[in-house]
């Protein structure tokens, strides 16, 4: 029986730089890269979502892959399985894998704003 107590400790923010929030760009990537890995960079740097800040703005990071485009068929090809009927599945390990990203950057943001709520 898992409980909330028990996945929040598979959070560690401490393999996030302290400063990837102030990170564009390449510097981001390098962290989505490490925590995510290279398959997680293309599909943000196709969307142009560059930054921590930006990743916690985007409400859906996968609902692109629902466009039907081109310019986006590599990118499924390599994150997704294609079932029978021509449906689009993002592999689970990718999936999780922005998922963990989001998360700690989620603890991150709400550590630093106790920490700046507490120096108050």
């Amino acid at each position: 029986m898992s409980s909330h107590a028990d996945r929040d400790c598979l959070i560690d923010v401490s393999v996030l730089p302290k400063d990837i929030f102030s990170r564009i760009n390449h510097e981001f990537y390098d962290v989505v890269k490490f925590v995510a890995g290279d398959l997680a960079v293309k599909i943000l740097r196709i969307q142009m979502i560059n930054s921590a800040g930006k990743l916690l703005n985007t409400p859906d990071v996968f609902a692109f892959l629902r466009i039907d485009s081109e310019e986006i068929d590599a990118i499924k090809i390599e994150s997704c399985f294609k079932s029978k009927n021509g449906q689009f599945i993002i592999k689970p390990g990718i999936k999780s894998g922005v998922s963990y990203l989001v998360k700690l950057l989620q603890e991150t943001l709400k550590e630093e704003r106790e920490l700046a709520s507490n120096e108050n």
